[in-house]
């Protein structure tokens, strides 16, 4: 019988019924792999320009419908000014922004980290208290990287809605 017990396959789950884990080489490959997709990921990560441009058309989007929604809760005229370059937002309650109307987070800066960007255009309009804007065309605002070129989407303002997508 101790014959017959020796000649038995080893039960599967042996280490050394099969492969006990990964070869050297294989594992080399792997890590070559890992290496070479790090890479080539980390050049995408490493140029902020279209992630802050991104970010302040998204800012600017929002501060819009913050003074939208603004003029429409008080029921009275509220400013807005965009400038250029370097990027800013001004919303007012007034004509001559002796009065400016504080972000939601409670300070005066409606855009954040605009070095190195630019806006295609500047602007001067108002929100009626009715919401309505006082643009007679649609406004299309571009966020420009270096040398110009569009870095974000464009924020387009609707003249009779006020919509700001």
């Amino acid at each position: 019988m101790s014959a017959a017990l020796s000649h038995r396959p080893l039960h599967p789950s042996s280490p050394r019924a099969g492969s006990a884990g990964f070869t050297l080489v294989e594992m080399v490959i792997v890590m070559v792999l890992m290496a070479v997709l790090a890479a080539m990921g980390m050049s995408r990560f490493a140029d902020r320009e279209p992630f802050a441009a991104q970010g302040v058309a998204d800012q600017i989007i929002s501060g819009l419908r913050v003074a939208q929604a603004t003029a429409m809760a008080q029921r009275r005229t509220v400013y807005v000014g965009l400038t250029t370059t370097p990027p800013s937002m001004t919303v007012c309650l007034d004509a001559a922004c002796a009065q400016p109307l504080p972000t939601p987070a409670g300070d005066s800066a409606w855009l954040a980290d605009t070095s190195g960007l630019a806006l295609s255009a500047a602007a001067n309009f108002n929100y009626g208290p009715d919401g309505v804007p006082s643009l007679t065309s649609r406004l299309t605002l571009q966020v420009q990287g270096s040398g110009g070129v569009t870095a974000a989407q464009s924020v387009v303002i609707e003249p009779y809605s006020g919509y700001v997508h």
